[in-house]
């Protein structure tokens, strides 16, 4: 194929690289977990040179499928992923980012994955920390550290279900989201949901450390989505990644990375969140990720 060359139209820009290196050289997974910007933070990833995150094009919107393996959470629905074999998974790692580089060449070619899309027994017994170690793969481990809009948004897609039916696709999910938030719905929150919120902030803890004592054998690197949202940090924060992917360092410009699914991110908690004064006092929550989060969005939005 041509030198690497592709169009992001979501951001009306076309992206070529030109540096040094064969395509599909260096591969990327971005691990992260349903509602956390990642659908957002891989479209910026693949505008930047050298770059490209994400497979097939969608039918209906000019972005490439980020999600190869989604399938994988409906079988840790339905409790059937722990009868994959390695065999199977590694294949579709395997046709994964293939299908990434015949979509989409690049130097550095990566796609998401999900936690719950990753079969538990294969970190357990160290078969995926191997595949990556083997095959060169490095990690960006992105975190959406605010869990409690984690939950606000989930009760957002709930209520969409609700009103427009379940088959909606993500970006017009995401519209229709926004029009719920602009109707004044705030959740509600109980000891059981701060609990919920601090439960997925373990998690996420959890997921750090398994990430952390894969190194150095597997090059990995932490973004929090938050940091992201830091319009004065944005350049910074993308040209690190870029750097850390390509190898080459960073010279596009992201001055235009606005989209859609960006704008319907940047409402702060307190525009989220019943009562949120006493939420946020709340012994629980005061101490911890959710709420430095939240005091990091409300300085940048």
């Amino acid at each position: 194929p041509a030198a690497g060359k592709k169009d992001a139209t979501l951001f009306s820009k076309e992206v070529s690289w030109d540096g040094e290196g064969e395509l599909c050289q260096k591969k990327f997974i971005l691990l992260t977990t349903e509602r956390s910007g990642s659908t957002w933070t891989c479209s910026l990833l693949h505008q930047q040179k050298g770059v490209s995150c994400g497979g097939k094009p969608q039918k209906k919107f000019d972005l490439p499928d980020s999600e190869i393996l989604g399938r994988y959470s409906e079988k840790a629905k339905d409790g059937t992923i722990a009868s994959v074999t390695w065999q199977e998974y590694q294949k579709d790692l395997d046709d994964a980012f293939a299908e990434v580089c015949q979509y989409n060449p690049e130097v550095s070619i990566g796609f998401k994955l999900m936690y719950n899309q990753i079969p538990p027994q294969f970190l357990e017994e160290r078969k995926l920390e191997n595949y990556l170690k083997d095959n060169g793969i490095s990690l960006i481990h992105l975190v959406r550290e605010a869990k409690i809009l984690v939950l606000a948004s989930k009760r957002d897609v709930k209520k969409r279900k609700k009103q427009y039916g379940g088959n909606l696709h993500h970006i017009t999910n995401a519209t229709l989201n926004k029009e719920i938030r602009e109707n004044g719905y705030k959740i509600n929150w109980d000891d059981a949901l701060i609990n919920s919120m601090l439960e997925m902030e373990a998690l996420s803890i959890q997921w750090q450390a398994t990430v952390h004592l894969m190194a150095p054998l597997v090059r990995y690197y932490y973004i929090s989505y938050e940091s992201l949202l830091a319009k004065d940090e944005r350049d910074f924060w993308v040209g690190q990644l870029v750097g850390f992917l390509t190898e080459k360092g960073h010279d596009s410009s992201i001055s235009n990375a606005e989209g859609t699914l960006l704008q319907l991110s940047e409402s702060d908690c307190s525009n989220r969140i019943e009562n949120y004064a006493g939420f946020r006092a709340h012994e629980k929550v005061k101490h911890s990720r959710s709420a430095i989060a939240c005091d990091l969005i409300a300085t940048n939005v």
